[in-house]
């Protein structure tokens, strides 16, 4: 009887297979990673400029208290509507990107045009900068995967290389946004690909190590929260960070639900041009600015406060409800940004005030940490808006440089994951692709 030569192929066939162009690609990752870690590392030290700067002028502004609040409302109405206007050139540098680079991975859409970096660029300054609620990471990914695609076509690799380098680089992009290298690569895998495999994880190990290596030298290594020692308490309390994870999770569904709301309540004003679609927005959100500038942006500073503690829980009720609204009605401008950085500001407030709610209700030993439930609220609500808990887990550990309640976070994020599901509410990219999808068919 003749050995089945088939059972020693296949496996060989499938590795020559996954390793066919991987020097190249990992030569592609490198130049690119070098590129978005320059870039990323610019983007972000505009923004924080920016940031002081509204910050100053709002305060400069406010010595008039009855006519001073038109600098902050003309403002944001301007820089929207001028981030609004670079989109023309490239609709699909709109919002995140990330729906796009997803579209790309699984061959549902092709690369665009370099283009598309100076645009998000400038557009992410423009619309972040003046006071729009949105993340820096929807840019630095889409950033990242345009370079990496672009590199990849001029090195004459392959279709396949090509999805994977941009990929990759997208994954990149959102280490440098976070100065989270494993967070950055782990979002590659279980939300761009939803999938391991050789040579896209090689490709993305050194597209994301050299990415997060070039912007350090630039901006240092620092985690971008800095939180003290936490205790997560006794083995009872996984129970209540469960119960917690549960209830980010409906409300992470929610909120998905309401960017989408906001989304189509602005593009049912067609006769309107999307630069004063885009202006409108930009302009309520300078309202909010001129009475607090720290509850407009991206929402870093007041994370920070929160996840520092002493915060009375009357203000984190009220950061919560506003950010709740501002982050989908800032979206739904239509402008580069992305979507992490404000629903973390909104899951930090969200675990506070769980563990504020519970410490009223216990005895005194029973009390539990409201700042190690800001950290989890980040990992949780995360989880249940995106549907990717070991992304949101490991980026919130590198972010907050806390490694001592992964337990916690496990826990809450079993609990997003299921309620979640069981309302079968969709992960938002998913959404947002799908639209895209659609909204390409119609073109």
């Amino acid at each position: 009887m003749e050995p089945l030569e088939t059972s020693k192929e296949c496996p060989e066939t499938e590795f020559d297979r996954e390793m066919s162009g991987i020097g190249r690609a990992c030569l592609v990752a490198f130049i690119g990673g070098c590129l978005i870690g320059v870039v990323g590392a610019a983007f972000r030290a505009g923004l924080a400029w920016m940031g002081s700067r509204l910050g100053g002028l709002v305060e400069w502004a406010q010595a008039w208290p009855w006519m001073g609040w038109v600098v902050p409302v003309v403002l944001g109405a301007i820089g929207a509507g001028l981030a609004r206007w670079l989109v023309r050139r490239e609709p699909l540098a709109a919002g995140s990107g990330v729906q796009h680079v997803e579209a790309i991975t699984r061959g549902q859409a092709e690369p665009i045009s370099l283009l598309a970096v100076p645009i998000k660029f400038f557009g992410g300054l423009l619309g972040i900068g003046t006071g729009l609620a949105l993340g820096r990471e929807g840019p630095t990914i889409q950033m990242g995967a345009t370079i990496g695609a672009d590199l990849a076509r001029r090195f004459r690799c392959v279709k396949d290389v090509i999805r994977e380098v941009q990929a990759a680089l997208g994954g990149a992009g959102l280490a440098v946004a976070f100065n989270a290298p494993i967070g950055g690569a782990l979002f590659v895998f279980e939300e761009v690909s939803r999938t391991f495999r050789l040579r896209l994880t090689v490709v993305t190990l050194v597209g994301t190590v050299t990415a997060v290596a070039v912007a350090r030298m630039i901006l240092g290594s620092a985690p971008d929260f800095h939180v003290g020692p936490l205790v997560r308490g006794e083995s009872w309390t996984l129970g209540l960070y469960f119960l917690f994870g549960g209830a980010a999770g409906l409300l992470g569904v929610a909120y998905n639900r309401m960017t989408i709301f906001f989304m189509d309540a602005l593009e049912s004003l067609r006769h309107w041009p999307p630069e004063l679609r885009a202006g409108l927005v930009g302009a309520l959100i300078g309202g909010v600015a001129w009475f607090s500038p720290a509850m407009v942006g991206g929402g870093d500073a007041l994370s920070q406060e929160i996840l520092s503690g002493g915060v009375p829980v009357a203000t984190i009720l009220l950061i919560f409800v506003v950010r709740w609204f501002v982050g989908p009605v800032s979206y739904s401008a239509g402008t580069p940004g992305g979507l992490f950085s404000p629903l973390l500001l909104v899951g930090a407030a969200l675990g506070a005030i769980f563990a504020t709610g519970v410490n009223e209700l216990v005895p005194a030993e029973y009390v539990v940490s409201p700042v190690a439930f800001a950290v989890v609220g980040m990992a949780a609500f995360f989880t249940g808006v995106v549907r990717a808990p070991f992304t949101g887990i490991v980026l919130i550990a590198e972010m907050t440089a806390t490694s001592n309640i992964m337990d916690a976070m496990l826990a809450a994020g079993f609990g997003a994951m299921l309620t979640s599901s069981l309302v079968r509410g969709a992960p938002i990219y998913d959404t947002l692709r799908l639209r895209m999808l659609a909204g390409l068919k119609k073109k």
